[in-house]
């Protein structure tokens, strides 16, 4: 903090020394409140938390939770409605080079608990490249407290070089505390060469700062992206390719053989009658050898490794 109050100072240079304060104040304030999650919490504001819960706070779990709210207040909204509205449009729009088919509805529905709205929409929309279609549902229920807000989308894409097809699904919780929101959604794109399908999942949680120097603070609990390749992997190399952006580990299935790859290394692979491996640690227990020309075992007990050869049959 500035000695603001020294003589030598005059107002002008005392309001200028208080505001480079507060802004530094503001911009350490927002570097830390943007970077701090659970893993870098002192070790006694975690002992904290976890005594306030017999369990630890699982994010899936407050999702789940506010979406059966949000089921329960639709329904309570839409069986206790005084009011009801409901409208219904269609629309075919022809072009020289495009035809348009768009169906929409929308429906409000007003009671004592609060407001439910719906609103659908299906979009066709072909020309001489590709053929869209793409079918869209946003549901959105509030009342004095909370707002809930689900939306789903589906978009299907016919083009000459591949056929795309997407689902997606948007839900999201705001109160005056806090605002979460999880967006799943998951990809199929299918080409000459190979078909890639992805699958997404993400939360994220906005806080708002109540103090005058800084805004929203956003912070992504998680994000996890999971994927299956079939055909053409790599050039000239054909099979099954699983991953997920979480690990840099994968597993790839050919013709030749069965590979696992850390990053673009090949760590193990399975081919013929052969496990080839760059390193190996054997936990427990080891056989090499058969009954019928003999084999030996090595095996961890509590006396350390124990060495065993048998001459079998």
């Amino acid at each position: 903090m500035p000695n603001i109050s020294a003589s030598k100072y005059s107002d002008d240079e005392k309001f200028y020394l208080l505001k480079n304060y507060l802004y530094e104040l503001n911009e350490c304030l927002s570097f830390a409140l943007s970077n701090i999650d659970y893993s870098n919490l002192k070790e006694n504001i975690k002992n904290k938390l976890e005594e306030k819960t017999d369990e630890k706070i699982s994010y899936e779990n407050i999702i789940k939770e506010n979406k059966e709210k949000f089921e329960n207040l639709k329904n309570k909204i839409i069986i206790t409605a005084d009011e009801i509205f409901e409208n219904c449009k269609t629309e075919i729009k022809n072009s020289g080079n495009e035809i348009l088919g768009k169906v929409q509805n929308e429906f409000l529905a007003i009671s004592e608990f609060g407001e439910y709205k719906s609103e659908t929409a299906s979009i066709i929309k072909g020309n001489a490249d590709a053929i869209t279609l793409n079918s869209n549902n946003i549901e959105t229920a509030k009342n004095n407290l909370e707002k809930y807000k689900s939306e789903n989308n589906s978009e299907l894409n016919l083009r000459a070089e591949a056929i795309i097809s997407q689902v997606e699904n948007i839900f999201a919780k705001k109160s005056e505390y806090d605002e979460f929101t999880e967006i799943i959604s998951s990809q199929i794109t299918q080409t000459s060469k190979n078909i890639t399908e992805n699958f997404e999942n993400s939360v994220l949680s906005a806080k708002e700062d109540i103090s005058t120097l800084g805004g929203t603070v956003s912070e992504l609990i998680y994000s996890l992206n999971a994927y299956i390749k079939r055909g053409e992997l790599e050039s000239g190399v054909y099979g099954i390719e699983i991953g997920r952006s979480d690990s840099n580990i994968k597993a790839r299935f050919t013709n030749e053989k069965l590979s696992f790859l850390q990053g673009t290394t090949e760590v193990a692979y399975i081919s013929g009658n052969n496990l080839y491996i760059l390193r190996a640690e054997i936990i427990d227990y080891i056989k090499i050898g058969n009954a019928e020309k003999g084999y030996f075992i090595f095996d961890v007990t509590d006396n350390g490794l124990e060495v065993k050869w048998s001459y079998g049959n």
